[in-house]
């Protein structure tokens, strides 16, 4: 089957029938046909913040390798380790390196602004995926694919109350992989002005992206604090360990949260978790990819892209279970 490259570079090249009667000719004849000349490959680092094989990073990967793949990408996938001065070296290593773009999680305000500026005064394409720096014109990366956390967190917080029936003087644990990084402080805050303006009380809590941490941090939080009312996962991991830890700790609550995995959407399917927040991670991985590719080539410009942000509930789970992992 052609792809879409194939199809615009056919729009882009103006046949005529003498052409087309031409090249037939030449085949009936077993006379050889010059093949288009393939584009070079365009050099594209692709820098995660965590470490490998947290299973919210699946669907960004295959996005990545499958624009990757339709568009003649080289790709490098590395790996920060939730590290700033790891993902600072990688940086420094693609600058050096002459890479064409750079495609990197911008997770922690101010830490990589000047790796950023030094790639795009090299002349390398930067797009930033997933989580973005919050000030105005903090860099100059060029674009952002993510969501927008604090509207999202404000979707959750209403869809929660509205679902466990929260009210005024009920307390919500939110908690969280990384306390530093922004995503978890915009869900946060979105989620807080909700609950506030409810009379609802909210605490984050800091959990480590490790599940298996992550799980006796919110089970004994919630032993400690028995009249806690919901969980609202601010990440992937916490989200998925929380109706594990809600039964560890002996409770009946609520549980919502953000993000995608097969164990997150058995939970919801099973009853154990009320919603998650998708974050459109397939995208996150193919449109940075696919705007660095035409960003070198054709000088087009990468623009911003909002995504994520669907409510995943009992109504929908089922039908976003088959591609769970993979494209959602």
């Amino acid at each position: 089957m052609p792809t879409i490259n194939d199809r615009l570079s056919i729009k882009r090249r103006p046949v005529t029938y003498g052409l087309v009667a031409l090249a037939m000719s030449a085949l009936s004849l077993g006379l050889a046909v010059p093949a288009q000349a393939e584009e070079k490959p365009v050099n594209v680092t692709f820098i995660i913040y965590t470490a490998a094989g947290d299973p919210f990073w699946q669907p960004v990967i295959k996005g990545a390798q499958e624009a990757a793949a339709d568009r003649n990408v080289s790709l490098d996938i590395q790996y920060a380790d939730s590290d700033p001065v790891k993902q600072n070296n990688l940086m420094e290593t693609a600058i050096a390196n002459k890479v064409d773009g750079i495609a990197v999680v911008n997770w922690l305000p101010g830490a990589f602004t000047d790796n950023i500026g030094k790639a795009r005064d090299a002349g390398i394409g930067v797009v930033t995926f997933d989580t973005n720096d919050p000030n105005p014109d903090a860099t100059k990366s060029q674009a952002y694919v993510g969501q927008d956390f604090f509207a999202s967190g404000q979707r959750i917080a209403r869809k929660m109350i509205e679902a466990a029936g929260l009210k005024a003087g009920d307390n919500v644990v939110a908690p969280v992989e990384d306390p530093d990084a922004f995503y978890g402080t915009e869900r946060y805050r979105g989620i807080k002005q909700v609950l506030d303006a409810a009379g609802i009380t909210s605490e984050r809590l800091d959990a480590t992206p490790t599940m298996a941490t992550a799980l006796t941090r919110l089970s004994q939080y919630l032993v400690g604090n028995s009249k806690t009312k919901a969980v609202i996962g601010l990440g992937s991991v916490v989200t998925e360990v929380a109706p594990q830890a809600v039964a560890e700790a002996g409770l009946s609550i609520a549980v919502g949260g953000f993000d995608l995995s097969p164990g997150i959407i058995d939970s919801i399917i099973a009853g154990k978790m009320v919603a998650t927040v998708d974050s459109g991670a397939y995208y996150e991985g193919y449109m940075p990819v696919v705007m660095l590719a035409y960003f070198d080539r054709y000088g087009i410009p990468p623009a911003s892209i909002p995504i994520g942000g669907t409510i995943i509930d009992a109504s929908n789970a089922k039908t976003v279970k088959e591609f769970t992992g993979t494209y959602r």
